[in-house]
């Protein structure tokens, strides 16, 4: 199987079981629950092949004590996005979790303002987008932890599930 597949290759071809590249960058974090709020972190996604994905579901992955509120799609800021924009480097190497949304620009083909849903979300060519997970300790729990965000999408041949490595721990008092 290539190593580097092609811009636009299709994803059944090249790509593997992780066309849209989740595993890559992922990051350990750590934050602490606001009261009577949640932790959000965005995972930004480009679709690089030449295929429409349909997202089926988020979910953590290995949770202890946290859980996800919600799970929404919105459009990405694609300033600085790899080739497509002034950030030097290599091409979707910035595919990373951060721990609160980036402003975001909307690409009027694919988007509403708004955010919508992931589950049904049609993941277009080309398209760039953030996923918006948010997430909650439990109601008995002071720490919790996921090993990882998994990520449910399918395309006309194949249903995928991706693991992203994004490590996740919330406190409800330190990350110490």
């Amino acid at each position: 199987m290539d190593e580097n597949p092609s811009e636009g290759a299709p994803a059944r071809d090249a790509w593997g079981d992780d066309p849209l590249g989740i595993t890559k960058d992922g990051a350990t974090l750590c934050g602490v629950q606001p009261e009577k709020s949640f932790q959000q972190y965005t995972l930004l996604l480009h679709n690089p092949t030449l295929e429409t994905f349909t997202f089926t579901y988020v979910e953590l992955g290995s949770p202890e004590g946290l859980s996800v509120v919600s799970a929404e799609v919105t459009p990405a800021n694609k300033e600085g996005h790899g080739n497509h924009g002034a950030a030097p480097g290599p091409a979707h190497a910035e595919h990373e979790a951060v721990p609160s949304p980036a402003e975001t620009e909307a690409e009027p083909s694919t988007f509403e303002v708004e955010p919508v849903p992931v589950e049904g979300f049609v993941f277009e060519p080309g398209a760039h987008i953030d996923i918006v997970v948010k997430v909650a300790l439990e109601e008995a729990a002071d720490r919790g932890t996921a090993e990882n965000v998994a990520v449910g999408f399918s395309s006309p041949a194949r249903e995928y599930s991706v693991a992203h490595p994004l490590n996740i721990t919330v406190d409800r008092t330190s990350c110490s």
